[in-house]
């Protein structure tokens, strides 16, 4: 799904070679029903028990009477911690590795996935390996028509010469003389970093503990202490670091935190706006392409983007020409998704008020899917993969108040606009390649 071995501009990646997948872990499919499939991910007990004797090693700092703090046996910690240990090891595993490994695999056997993996239990095995059991939503095949042949009118801009000014300013601003670092990690940039997980030593325990995330440096009033050991870096910087904890626990033992080595890998710059990152983006060949393209998020009719129109008109066309249902269960679990995103906006009694609420949410969910199975189906018939610079150019956009509009795909539980996100690769690479699908079926209808 991933290709991490793509070559990088020069400006945009380090020198380090890229984190590879999780060969060491396996997966078993066991279909149930024509759409639920059983994933069982296992975590091999070599790896299982290095952890767990790193994480026991965690806890050495506590207090028991008798002891010196350094003296407490392993086996009187496992004992004491004995859950919290479990517990912590299982969460390692899942954020760090399994996320990544179920998304890349299923993407590797062309499964059409709809929803989530869900998550239904983790299992420690008597040999010490550990398996995560997962529920997984398929979709049905379809039969792809010739689509490259359907007659597509685009919708077209508005005329008034206003917006070309509107545009014109845009360019000159964000791309003036103002000096840019293209390598020096800021406020507002994306970091995709590398994290391997080491000792108090600094040794690394193993290479197959090596996981990769997008992280945002967005402004906050107090800065978390990984964004402040960020901020400054170069490309290709490594550093140690104990705050790379994704969810703290309640418990107090959050503080007995794992140690990585990070290696700052790629990032894009957050305020600025590059040509050459955009024309690559759309196959873009000149200025005038570029000009035409950038129109799409300033022409409006009813409140509606010309980008937005496009797209709208795009799925119609497919969604027109092949003809299918989506099973009631699997819109019901994506009606749950939405449900959650919205009870966070401030506006969410307003919408829940209206009368035709639980409809509109329907209708949603069924959209959402119709739309990811058929851009997945293209995305797998045209043999299109995602690599580190197509997250680069999503990122991109997303960057950008005005360029946010060109983005139509996103992750579907990832908090892509949290002021500090730490992002996972795949379920990211998920919502890219679909991006990247859905420009590549406009460029080829409109050219």
């Amino acid at each position: 799904m991933i290709d991490l071995h793509a070559p990088l501009a020069p400006e945009q990646a380090s020198s380090k070679q890229p984190s590879t997948p999780q060969s060491h872990l396996s997966m078993q499919l066991l279909p149930l029903s024509t759409h639920l499939h059983k994933v069982t991910i296992t975590v091999p007990e070599a790896l299982a028990t290095l952890l767990r004797t790193q994480t026991t090693e965690l806890f050495r700092n506590a207090s028991f009477e008798g002891f010196s703090t350094k003296a407490v046996p392993l086996d009187h910690i496992e004992q004491a911690y004995s859950s919290q240990i479990r517990g912590k090891v299982k969460q390692y595993f899942l954020q760090h590795l399994i996320i990544d490994f179920i998304f890349a695999e299923t993407f590797g056997q062309k499964l059409i996935v709809a929803n989530y993996p869900r998550l239904t239990s983790v299992e420690l095995q008597a040999s010490n390996a550990i398996t995560y059991h997962f529920d997984l939503s398929v979709a049905d095949p379809i039969e792809l028509k010739e689509w490259k042949h359907f007659a597509f009118k685009s919708p077209k801009r508005k005329k008034y010469k206003d917006l070309d000014k509107q545009v014109i300013g845009f360019v000159e601003n964000r791309t003036s003389s103002k000096k840019i670092h293209p390598t020096l990690v800021e406020e507002n940039d994306w970091v995709l970093i590398d994290a391997l997980m080491v000792d108090d030593k600094g040794t690394v325990l193993s290479d197959q503990l090596q996981s990769s995330f997008w992280i945002k440096i967005g402004h906050q009033d107090v800065t978390p202490p990984l964004i402040s050991q960020l901020l400054g870096k170069q490309l290709g910087n490594q550093f140690y670091t104990t705050d790379l904890e994704m969810n703290d626990g309640e418990d107090g033992y959050d503080r007995r935190s794992y140690r990585f080595l990070v290696t700052v890998r790629s990032l894009i710059k957050g305020t600025h706006f590059s040509m050459e990152i955009f024309k690559n983006t759309f196959k873009l060949k000149n200025k005038a392409d570029i000009h035409n393209k950038l129109m799409e998020v300033f022409s409006y009719r009813n409140d509606i983007s010309q980008r937005k129109a496009i797209i709208d008109e795009v799925f119609h066309l497919l969604l027109s020409k092949h003809r299918f249902e989506v099973p009631k269960h699997q819109v019901l679990r994506r009606e749950e998704y939405i449900l959650h995103n919205l009870m966070s906006q401030p506006d969410y009694h307003v919408y829940k008020a209206q009368k035709d609420f639980d409809e509109c949410i329907q209708q949603l969910a069924e959209k959402q899917l119709k739309e990811e199975i058929i851009i997945d189906h293209i995305t797998h018939h045209e043999n299109l993969r995602v690599d580190v610079r197509d997250m680069q150019q999503y990122l991109h956009l997303l960057s950008n108040k005005r360029l946010k509009e060109f983005i139509y795909f996103r992750p579907l539980t990832e908090r892509l606009d949290d002021a500090q996100a730490m992002i996972n690769l795949a379920p990211l690479a998920q919502a890219v390649i679909r991006e990247k699908t859905l420009n590549h079926i406009i460029y080829t209808l409109t050219h």
